[in-house]
């Protein structure tokens, strides 16, 4: 059996509302977890239960307009949802090998500002996205 084509991590993309962010980010994780309802019907039982999408994102801190964290700070608590393609791979066409995966996000609360004292660190911070449904794979 030959090895696994493996995903490396120097190409990911991840555009919200048509805006490129891979420049600001450090680390890109599309998850899923059990959701949590007060309600659980008999058809979620019978399906297994539902699943919450999220991103997990660790960026830079940035004050400027075009950054990924002025863009969180600006969505944060709205009710409009935000499209994504997240494109693990950096390619300009999906395949495939290599897809993308799209859907919509939200954010509940604005991101951290702030850290250590250093001389010579730069600030980060961590955010989580939920999505709004179940990302869709786009092979083409």
């Amino acid at each position: 059996m030959a090895a696994s084509t493996r995903i490396k991590g120097n190409a990911l993309k991840l555009t919200l509302a048509g805006t490129d962010y891979y420049a600001d980010c450090i680390s890109v994780m599309l998850e899923n977890e059990e959701a949590t309802s007060n309600v659980v019907t008999f058809a979620d039982a019978a399906a297994g239960g539902s699943w919450q999408w999220f991103f997990t994102i660790e960026a830079v801190q940035s004050y400027d307009s075009t950054s990924f964290w002025k863009k969180m700070w600006d969505i944060a608590g709205g009710s409009t949802n935000i499209a994504y393609v997240f494109n693990p791979w950096g390619v300009t066409t999906p395949t495939t090998t290599k897809p993308n995966f799209t859907g919509n996000i939200r954010l509940k609360q604005p991101p951290a500002i702030g850290g250590t004292a250093s001389t010579t660190d730069e600030y980060t911070f961590t955010i989580r996205l939920d999505c709004q449904e179940t990302p869709t794979v786009v092979t083409a």
